[in-house]
């Protein structure tokens, strides 16, 4: 097959497509899989009828546990310092253009920069509203995670001196409102901002003023899968209300303690809160893509450029010819980048639930998820403690967990008991699996196990108290570069 396919539309409609216009397939994603007997190219056509190859895509996913290594992404709000107004495009342009060691490894779109590669440690990207990530490559020990981290914090800091920048790390933007955000020009986010925005009424907010850890994870096999991603969905109140940290919205307080989980609970119900299909009894790769069939597509991307969905075309219908535009295998893992559950499934297990923290906070999470899943006695028993709640269930609880955090009681679940459990339990899998690592847990067994509280409750208590509800003093408090 050739490196491109070529196709050509004539006379369609207004489902995402252009009229008499060639359409031509790239390989853009690093998630994008190779053709290996596996799952197919690229560029090969897909039907109804292709729905094994999706599932043989995930089963390709799976690595030896000798393999599994960890990543994280890391999610920063960048400021002007003289006025505190976040940062505009073409500050955010320089510090992509001061990461990278070369133009060379700068990635554009439409002249803008959209991508930096920091060296060998990772790369950093950019989310709608100017939020600066990191994504670092994938370790085999936390001290190397670690590494890398302090690596990117230290050249942040230097861009910051330089240019009069402050970086902070929170769930939610503390200060901006969201008239005052500057949307970053890329194609992606062009189509995803009306779409998302018909879908629900913070969709801009979680856009734009949101920022989180992302902790990535290797899985052996299918079932090995289905118990991670069960895990990873259930935990995800218990572990949003132990990583709480962002209790302010346009610089005071805005009654949550998760305002960042409050906003995501109000954004698209079709793709984000708990996956309906971690809560089935029976996972298979089969069953997942089955459920993924269903979700509304949010765009087809060909010739670079991101063709809008209308309605609400599911993939299901888009092989089966709604979309006016032949399906290729790229458009199934361009769909799974869209689905924005709290644990998500590629060709590994993305855990979402986090607001953004400090290192020692990121590291904490990565420790966490690691010792829980990464030691199969811990993740059997963590599968035990977890919420056995109904999906509509769930989001009760999650919506008291962003008001109330640790505090929060729902259906029987004490989150301040679950999360004191979880926390002792991801020590006692790390201890078998990595007893060095076992150190960055420390932050956690200190604030959850003795005393009860997170960044949230610090900052709510501070504001209150010896800072004399000054936010310039929550700003300082929560700067990292």
């Amino acid at each position: 097959m050739s490196d491109q396919l070529i196709q050509t539309r004539k006379n369609v409609d207004a489902a995402g497509c252009a009229t008499a216009e060639s359409f031509v397939l790239e390989a853009e994603d690093a998630c994008a899989p190779e053709s290996n007997g596996k799952a197919p190219g690229n560029h090969e056509r897909v039907t109804a009828a292709s729905t094994p190859l999706f599932a043989s895509y995930l089963m390709s996913g799976a690595k030896p546990e000798a393999n599994w290594k960890c990543g994280l992404e890391y999610e920063l709000f960048g400021y002007d310092a003289r006025n505190l107004k976040r940062l505009n495009v073409e500050q955010v342009q320089s510090v992509l253009a001061e990461l990278s060691r070369s133009t060379d490894d700068l990635h554009f779109e439409d002249g803008a920069i959209i991508e930096a590669r920091a060296g060998e440690d990772g790369r950093v990207t950019i989310e709608p509203g100017g939020q600066i990530e990191f994504s670092g490559e994938p370790r085999v020990k936390l001290s190397e995670i670690e590494r890398d981290m302090l690596a990117h914090l230290a050249r942040l800091r230097e861009i910051a001196i330089e240019n009069g920048f402050v970086f902070i790390a929170a769930g939610f933007d503390p200060i901006r409102t969201i008239e005052e955000q500057n949307w970053y020009p890329k194609g992606r986010y062009a189509v995803m901002r009306p779409f998302l925005a018909a879908r629900g009424k913070r969709a801009w907010d979680m856009m734009c003023r949101t920022c989180a850890i992302q902790v990535n994870l290797d899985y052996g096999s299918e079932k090995d899968l289905g118990k991670k991603f069960a895990l990873g969905n259930r935990l995800a109140p218990i572990v949003t209300a132990l990583f709480a940290s962002s209790p302010f919205e346009n610089g005071a307080p805005s009654g949550y303690k998760s305002t960042r989980a409050a906003v995501w609970l109000e954004t698209d119900a079709d793709r984000s809160s708990v996956s309906p299909a971690a809560l089935t009894e029976n996972f298979s790769f089969a069953s997942f893509v089955e459920y993924a069939l269903d979700v509304p597509m949010i765009f087809i991307r060909r010739n670079g450029n991101y063709l809008p969905v209308a309605g609400d075309l599911s993939f299901r219908r888009f092989l089966e010819g709604a979309g006016c535009i032949e399906p290729a295998f790229q458009d199934w893992t361009d769909h799974l980048t869209t689905i924005f559950t709290e644990a998500r499934i590629k060709q590994h297990l993305e855990l979402r639930c986090m607001d953004a923290g400090s290192l020692e906070t990121a590291l904490a999470a990565q420790a966490l998820w690691k010792g829980l899943m990464y030691d199969a006695t811990a993740l059997d028993e963590a599968l035990r403690i977890a919420p056995q709640l109904s999906l509509e269930e769930m989001l009760t609880l999650q919506e008291r967990v962003a008001r109330e955090a640790l505090k929060a009681t729902h259906a029987g679940v004490d989150v301040l008991s679950c999360a004191k459990e979880i926390v002792a339990l991801a020590a006692e899998g790390l201890a078998r699996v990595a007893p060095e690592e076992v150190k960055y847990l420390d932050t956690l067994r200190e604030r959850v196990i003795e005393n009860e509280v997170t960044t949230a409750d610090i900052l709510l208590q501070n504001y209150q108290g010896s800072w004399h509800r000054s936010i310039e003093r929550v700003i300082e408090y929560l700067r990292i570069a």
